[in-house]
């Protein structure tokens, strides 16, 4: 039985959860789904067999996992707890696995990552591009999004990497996550070739609240640096016209309208002949470290390995700052 979750003896606990690596996979999906039957549609079986397995696990580790009630399940206070290792396990498998699999067969398995906007929008697909040249049996799964949508992801074992901003706080991700540095990125306020904005001999602070502004549907961060930026300055909120999830579609409404857009600085490297220009203001709005931030389990594989020297190459080919750390 298993009855190691609040022991001492950790690597005990450890292996005789190894011993139950399908068991767990079951409880993984019940607790992601919150519900037994949509968890069993996912695994391709019968929501019985998906039942005596959760109690099966139940019975081995001595504790109830799971509240039932009309709407679905949700982990008990045991639940949680395990949520937490089976997580770590089922990341640790999959890459034993992988890198199995690629010692046998020539680098197959499968990579899970997550990108910015900054970087979905070139260097990472680039990268992957790249990667897959040398590891053509290598399956990647790309998500491109913010950090407030990828960091969830990645934390629920959805994601193995994301490659973004730094997390604002790494002491509030679990014990095996960790962040690699690989440069600073400066933010800028862009707008479109020929804005009124860019005809003024001087450019006033209050002008930038003049103008309607576009932002990231889905990062909070970006709205609130902004504002606390043009607050700092003087001057009023910034007036935000539209908010879109899409880095192409913010730069598509910017070049067709007097708009104004907060966008990490090197975009124009990135992206060609967009039509955009930076405002030309002396005041820097923020900097902020973008790297790598991953799983451990995935830190000594080969294609962790080469995604991180081939994203270094990129920034060194826009000219960024390379401050890679760990």
């Amino acid at each position: 039985m298993l009855k190691f979750l609040f022991c001492e003896n950790r690597y005990g606990f450890v292996m005789d959860l190894f011993r139950h690596v399908g068991l767990l996979r079951s409880f993984l999906m019940v607790a992601r789904e919150g519900n037994v039957t949509a968890a069993a549609e996912k695994l391709g079986i019968s929501q019985p067999a998906l039942t005596r397995s959760i109690r099966r696990l139940e019975d081995e580790t001595g504790f109830r996992l799971f509240d039932r009630h009309t709407r679905g399940v949700t982990p008990t206070i045991y639940g949680k707890a395990l949520l937490r290792h089976a997580q770590l396990i089922d990341t640790e498998c999959r890459f034993a696995s992988s890198e199995l699999e690629a010692l046998r067969s020539g680098h197959r398995g499968q990579i899970k990552i997550g990108g910015g906007p900054f970087w979905g929008a070139a260097l990472l697909p680039r990268a992957v591009a790249r990667l897959h040249s040398l590891l053509p049996k290598l399956q990647v799964n790309l998500q491109i999004g913010v950090n407030n949508v990828l960091h969830p992801k990645l934390l629920d074992g959805e994601l193995d990497l994301v490659v973004s901003a730094a997390p604002r706080d790494l002491s509030q991700f679990p014990e095996h996550f960790r962040f690699t540095r690989i440069t600073t990125i400066r933010s800028q306020m862009f707008v479109r070739e020929g804005h009124p904005i860019l005809a003024q001999e001087r450019i006033r602070y209050e002008d930038l609240a003049n103008y309607p502004w576009i932002m990231y549907q889905q990062d909070p961060e970006i709205i609130e640096r902004v504002a606390t930026l043009l607050k700092d300055l003087g001057v009023n909120p910034p007036r935000i016209a539209i908010e879109a999830s899409s880095l192409m579609a913010v730069l598509e409404l910017l070049r067709s309208g007097d708009f104004l857009a907060c966008l990490a600085a090197p975009i124009l490297g990135v992206v060609q002949d967009v039509g955009i220009r930076p405002v030309p203001i002396d005041r820097e709005i923020w900097s902020f470290p973008a790297g790598i931030t991953y799983h451990r389990a995935i830190e000594q594989s080969t294609p962790f390995e080469l995604l991180r020297q081939m994203l270094t190459d990129e920034v060194t080919k826009l000219g960024l700052d390379r401050t890679e750390q760990r």
